[in-house]
């Protein structure tokens, strides 16, 4: 057979796609982007505003098709896919990724992980998708903290193999103690990513930067935390948490809901809050005066 991958807006390598191609090759199959004349074509999705683009693919007559990625649908991948080690030639890549936990205990209304995947849960082991060729791993878990043994298990694999961490989708900060602490800061050689999406949360946040702090780890250069805003009503509230994350001396990252419109305000936030040289150089007031 003759597979067709279409990446519609991947940001990194699609690990879906990945585990796709490695299943079909080792079927026998061809495999590639965008192939003339398939049997079956393979589309992934990420972002919901790039719907349009997958559904719009012509139907051609004896072609199979299958849609996914959260900007689509919540399909998930059979187990034989699922859990099959990724394909790494199919794209230019450059470290191992995959998931060692799914899922999540939180319900946050802005967050699909719950309503796609569930409770949390451990998922693969790093043998299962770890790359000798790679220094450095994309581990995509949502929440591993859930599991603070796995989580150390699996942070002093990867720095007993010298292999730089890079937890994709941040810590959750609530989560973070003297237990894990360490594991984290000796693991990531570059940023660590963590969320301040609840001004309720602000003692908490203050005493998570502190234990950050407390390790010598270099918050101004290696911690970014993002700041939830779902719409222009959370302006006040988000420029209040940035302000509080730089008073912290560390920093906030505007993360703005994509199916919201942008105001000129909302604007002039995210490019302050989210170039850096702007943000620990000018204050907001400031810089907001200029541009109004």
């Amino acid at each position: 057979m003759r597979i067709s991958l279409i990446d519609v807006d991947s940001k990194i390598p699609n690990l879906a796609l990945m585990k796709i191609s490695a299943y079909h090759k080792a079927k026998g199959d061809t495999v590639g982007f965008n192939l003339h004349n398939p049997d079956k074509i393979y589309t992934s999705i990420i972002f919901k505003k790039n719907k349009g683009k997958a559904l719009n693919q012509s139907l051609s007559e004896g072609i199979q098709f299958e849609w996914g990625g959260s900007g689509i649908n919540n399909n998930v991948l059979p187990n034989e896919i699922e859990y099959i080690k990724p394909d790494y030639d199919l794209y230019p890549s450059e470290y191992s990724q995959g998931f060692t936990t799914r899922g999540c205990n939180r319900k946050c209304h802005f967050c699909i992980v719950h309503k796609k995947e569930g409770k949390f849960k451990r998922w693969q082991h790093p043998d299962e998708f770890y790359c000798e060729q790679f220094n450095q791993v994309k581990l995509m878990d949502n929440s591993i903290l859930w599991d603070k043994m796995w989580t150390q298990e699996v942070l002093n694999y990867f720095i007993d193999k010298g292999v730089d961490v890079d937890m994709t989708q941040g810590y959750d900060l609530r989560l973070i103690d003297e237990d894990v602490i360490d594991v984290i800061c000796r693991s990531t050689k570059g940023m660590i990513r963590l969320a301040f999406d609840d001004t309720k949360l602000e003692s908490v946040v203050i005493d998570k930067i502190q234990l950050f702090k407390d390790y010598s780890f270099d918050v101004r250069h290696k911690l970014q935390v993002y700041c939830y805003c779902h719409d222009d009503s959370m302006y006040e509230d988000t420029l209040y948490r940035c302000n509080v994350l730089k008073n912290l001396g560390t920093n906030a990252f505007v993360m703005f809901n994509c199916d919201q419109p942008r105001t000129s305000r909302i604007k002039n936030l995210i490019r302050w809050c989210n170039r850096k040289a702007i943000y620990w150089s000018v204050p907001f007031e400031k810089y907001s005066t200029v541009f109004n």
